[in-house]
């Protein structure tokens, strides 16, 4: 059987359209749903799947909100879409700012908080609060 270029593309298009009204016509229902009911889950995908699916709908929902310090706390950051507050609220003495880097205070603070253990699950407070203060080692840089 010899077919055309033209009938081999005519062949194609209506088998791509084809395809594409059969996407059209599925219903797209929620990832979490899909990880409770079997049945509503597309074929070949697992349990496992749909229910990292949901885990990343909810961190993205978690995501449009923007993050609130918490009380006495200055700054907030979402990181694994929990938020982390850290920083010293209110101004300094003088009523600057509180973070001063490459000045003696900044010193001192980045050689007190490099004896501050690290968190199992980064970037925490301090790790934040030392990013701040442009803290390498032991120094507060400019």
């Amino acid at each position: 059987m010899n077919i055309t270029n033209e009938q081999l593309r005519n062949i194609i298009q209506e088998e791509v359209e084809a395809v594409l009204n059969e996407f059209e016509e599925k219903e797209i229902t929620d990832p979490c749903e899909m990880a409770k009911d079997p049945t509503r889950r597309p074929i070949g995908m697992s349990k496992a799947e749909a229910e990292k699916l949901c885990k990343d709908k909810e961190l993205e929902e978690a995501a449009k909100k923007p993050c609130k310090p918490s009380k006495g706390k200055r700054f907030a950051k979402r990181v694994d879409g929990k938020c982390r507050s850290y920083g010293q609220k209110g101004a300094a003495k003088g009523g600057g700012d509180r973070i001063r880097p490459g000045t003696k205070k900044g010193d001192a603070y980045c050689a007190r908080s490099l004896k501050i253990k690290k968190c199992k699950n980064p970037p925490c407070a301090n790790a934040l609060s030392r990013k701040k203060w442009k803290c390498k080692g032991a120094k507060s840089q400019k």
